[in-house]
């Protein structure tokens, strides 16, 4: 008999190259999970033209389809959607399009798909268009709780828990990173089965253009390093890290004159370098090709963030390399307590970090 098929509907490469976040990591895990059970897996990419499909994953699915995600193509998922609240919530809309839609059908109509997999917020509008099919859906970030910690956007909340809410109404199951994510959708009345998927990888992708991390390292010696990793166009990691440069980092200069904050990831906005030209001791580098020996070699890896929601994978990754970990609440939450790491409310982190660094004197 042959294996049951799946329709595994993505807004990024799983695994992808180019440029990624960690969410492509787990992307790949769920889809490998998928096969590892038996399914034959059916993919259709929703990429943004920046990234690449890794070979490895493609090889190991049933078909691979891609269509190039533009910023036209968003524009486009929010108009279509406006009737069921994406003006509100574009965040769960910009990938379903009816160009998208009708690519799903196709998929499922010639290859006999009973089941459908939603991976990334940005696909779940999908779940109305499926009716009929078995939906399951991998919950990278609650919105509503991303939402509600912004102060511009916070006043949206409800109206964006009852457009998710009800997105979230057909699915069979959700998929989390945390129990506190669980917790969450059950909160938001969600009455299907909510199951806990950890990720088991953890590694970070392969950046075109990156710098060798042996030219950052260079910059370590005889000094006190911080390091802060993560994709800067992100708004959460962006204004959290200008927000702690401008409040935080110098409380931690005034007790350590020897410290570098080195703010390592993709793409850094304009004036997050022109900020790290003028504040001593920061070091904007963009994107490395391994920031694996920078967590190692770091005197404390920073995640001090004060927007967003979700696991963030970048704390298991610096904690996989044995690095000793400043988080804020934000930064921490949902991860198991662990021997490295610390968390502590965001206002608290320039103290943790003077107090480990006194320690490895």
């Amino acid at each position: 008999m042959e294996n049951p098929g799946i329709l595994f509907i993505t807004a990024f490469h799983p695994g992808g190259k180019g440029i990624i976040g960690a969410g492509e990591a787990i992307c790949e895990d769920s889809l490998r999970g998928l096969i590892s059970s038996g399914k034959a897996v059916h993919v259709l990419c929703l990429a943004p033209e920046s990234q690449m499909a890794n070979p490895e994953v493609v090889e190991l699915c049933r078909s691979y389809t891609t269509l190039a995600q533009t910023t036209a193509q968003n524009m486009l998922g929010v108009l279509f959607g406006c009737l069921k609240g994406s003006l509100f919530a574009p965040w769960l809309f910009a990938r379903v399009t009816p160009r998208n839609i009708r690519a799903a059908h196709e998929i499922i109509a010639r290859c006999g798909i009973r089941e459908v997999w939603l991976d990334f917020p940005s696909t779940l509008a999908f779940a109305p268009h499926l009716r009929g099919l078995a939906i399951d859906y991998f919950v990278h970030d609650v919105v509503t709780q991303n939402i509600g910690r912004r102060k511009l956007l916070g006043m949206l909340k409800p109206l964006v828990e009852r457009i998710e809410r009800k997105l979230l109404a057909p699915l069979r199951r959700c998929f989390v990173l945390s129990q506190k994510d669980k917790d969450l959708l059950l909160g938001m009345g969600f009455r299907g089965e909510v199951m806990l998927q950890p990720p088991s990888r953890v590694r970070v992708g392969e950046v075109a253009d990156a710098l060798p991390v042996s030219r950052i390292l260079e910059g370590f010696a005889g000094r006190k390093n911080l390091v802060f990793f993560g994709n800067m166009q992100r708004p959460e990691n962006h204004w959290s890290i200008l927000h702690f440069l401008l409040f935080s980092y110098p409380k931690i200069r005034r007790c350590r004159d020897d410290v570098q904050f080195w703010i390592i990831g993709l793409m850094p906005r304009l004036s997050l370098r022109l900020l790290g030209r003028l504040i001593p001791g920061v070091r904007v580098v963009g994107a490395v090709d391994d920031p694996y020996p920078a967590f190692r070699a770091a005197s404390v890896c920073v995640v001090p963030l004060r927007l967003g929601a979700g696991v963030k994978i970048k704390v298991l990754q610096m904690l996989d390399a044995g690095a000793r970990v400043v988080a804020s609440s934000v930064g921490g939450e949902g991860i198991a307590p662990a021997p490295d790491l610390v968390v502590v409310p965001y206002g608290e982190v320039p103290e943790a970090v003077c107090r480990i660094l006194a320690e490895v004197d």
